[in-house]
């Protein structure tokens, strides 16, 4: 996986760091990467953090299943059997 970051205070308008994140996002797909991008903020002072996560084919079908093997079906638990309980009283 591929995490770049874009920080608001590296460039001189916000709108420039958002499109340069946008523009790499760009790159990796045409690479054939899997992307998504998202804006968060630092806690520190609430400026724009402008990120692209990108994931290759292959790392994402390995992830599918990987995902599913771990599901397991639910099971619901079954209520105790009273009638067949035996209790013994000293």
């Amino acid at each position: 996986m591929i995490q770049e970051v874009f920080l608001e205070t590296d460039w001189d308008e916000v709108d420039q760091a958002r499109a340069a994140r946008d523009q790499r996002a760009g790159q990796l797909q045409a690479q054939g990467f899997t992307c998504s991008c998202a804006t968060l903020y630092r806690a520190t002072d609430g400026r724009k953090v402008f990120l692209v996560e990108a994931e290759s084919p292959e790392e994402q079908q390995e992830t599918e299943r990987q995902s599913s093997a771990r599901r397991t079906p639910s099971r619901k638990p079954r209520p105790r059997d009273r009638e067949n309980q035996k209790i013994e009283y000293r």
